[in-house]
């Protein structure tokens, strides 16, 4: 549910190359679109730090770590004062961290914790940076650097550029040390607040759904989707809430058409993704062939991406 922010050099620079190539797509058009498969095959074999940059997000959003790591590192030791080079290297570090045995998950937790405060020390008014630097205070315990009283200071340095996001922290917060009612009460002041108020209905179903509240899930998630300014990407977000939570697969369904359709994706939300849920809401409701339909659309853009070539092997194609 998060919207990254593309550096105008990034953009430009990836400019100049696809159109020194034939092409005129621009990147951030190729990050979001899910033609990962192009991003790898123009971009892994040059040397520029925006180009390894992209390079490293797709492989991110393909759920290759190493990968991601590898060349995300590149990018940060070529352009180190480059805030958005290490935001990217810390999530990628953070989720291979997930990944990973106990000894490597700390090295590389404590890594991303690392690079995101060298992100926001580069670029202090980062609210997506200080937002995710926010959430591993939240989610990491003492002795890996996390604390709740780092995650509010940032809450806090948040406030004065989106009160909405500083809300949203206290409620991750909140509901991190298991006070529920006060977690609910933040993501409703972040919803008043939101520059994007669908984003934020749709967090205030994520946890709706943490918390066993199928009923309420789906009552945010129609309350995302009545609103009147929503991006483009609720209606990915608004399907994947539905299918974790089992609820209206239908809709979701149509959600995801309605995006597919829309000519407005996003890397955050990527096409190959798009697809991917569809298939795995079509083979919930019994539609091995839709599901493998759309499984095939998703390994063409991302072949790299394991879950849909799993998918496919799983359904005998």
């Amino acid at each position: 549910m998060k919207s990254f922010c593309f550096r105008l050099g990034v953009i430009f620079v990836a400019l100049l190359l696809l159109g020194s190539l034939g092409f005129a797509t621009p990147a951030d058009d190729l990050l979001s679109s899910g033609r990962l498969n192009e991003v790898v095959t123009l971009l892994a074999n040059r040397g520029d730090a925006a180009s390894l940059n992209l390079v490293s997000r797709a492989y991110y959003a393909m759920e290759r770590w190493d990968d991601a790591v590898k060349y995300g590192e590149r990018a940060v030791n070529l352009e180190p004062q480059n805030a958005e080079y290490h935001l990217w290297l810390a999530r990628e570090y953070g989720r291979k961290a997930q990944d990973a045995k106990a000894f490597a998950a700390a090295s590389n937790a404590k890594k991303a914790k690392n690079e995101f405060e060298r992100a926001v020390q580069l670029d202090p008014s980062n609210v997506q940076a200080r937002v995710d630097l926010a959430e591993y205070y939240t989610e990491a315990p003492g002795f890996m650097g996390g604390g709740v009283d780092k995650a509010r200071d940032q809450a806090s340095q948040v406030q004065r550029y989106d009160e909405g996001m500083a809300h949203l922290i206290l409620a991750r917060i909140a509901d991190k040390q298991k006070q529920y009612p006060e977690a609910e009460a933040q993501y409703r002041a972040a919803i008043k607040l939101a520059k994007n108020p669908a984003d934020m209905w749709l967090q205030l179903a994520d946890f709706y759904r943490g918390q066993g509240r199928f009923d309420d899930m789906q009552l945010a998630v129609h309350s995302a989707m009545a609103q009147p300014d929503r991006k483009a990407e609720s209606y990915y977000d608004a399907a994947r809430e539905l299918y974790q939570g089992g609820r209206d697969y239908t809709d979701a369904l149509q959600y995801l058409q309605k995006y597919l359709a829309s000519g407005k994706l996003t890397e955050s939300a990527p096409a190959f993704r798009a697809h991917y849920l569809s298939g795995e809401l079509n083979e919930k409701m019994g539609q091995s062939s839709a599901a493998a339909s759309e499984y095939q659309a998703s390994v063409k853009l991302a072949s790299a991406f394991g879950p849909a070539s799993e998918a496919l092997t799983r359904l005998g194609q």
